[in-house]
């Protein structure tokens, strides 16, 4: 038994020495956890901005794309708008020849005026609308 006493001055230094490395590499653990946690904080905000800036990107995508259709629309509306005012012009021209008679004479037999347009724009086949 006093071997064994011998060796336990020894043996506490060890265990004193182990202890010191445990409690070392407890502290050591703990700062990696902060440093982790640290870590994993700042990803999350990495993350979250991330998101928020792909949510902005696409809100301006969007409202480009609807600028650009708004822009194509308007261009056809116009296009239209102008065709429709050129056949609108056209229209009345042709009217205005339609109704612009070449000939208009009494014939007393008939007791009748009788009407020639220019062009032959009517069709004498075709009946007015009346009843």
């Amino acid at each position: 038994m006093s071997g064994d006493l011998a060796e336990l001055p020894g043996q506490l230094a060890q265990l004193r020495e182990l202890v010191r490395e445990a409690h070392a590499a407890t502290k050591d653990l703990n700062r990696a956890i902060r440093e982790a946690r640290s870590y994993a904080d700042d990803l999350v905000k990495m993350v979250d901005a991330a998101a928020e800036a792909s949510r902005r990107a696409a809100h301006q995508a969007g409202v480009e794309q609807l600028g650009a259709f708004q822009d194509h629309i308007q261009h056809e509306m116009n296009r239209s708008a102008a065709e429709l005012n050129k056949a609108i012009e056209a229209a009345r021209e042709h009217i205005g020849r339609a109704l612009m008679p070449k000939v208009a004479a009494l014939d007393p037999d008939a007791g009748a005026i009788l009407v020639q347009f220019e062009g032959n724009l009517f069709d004498a086949n075709v009946p007015t609308g009346g009843h």
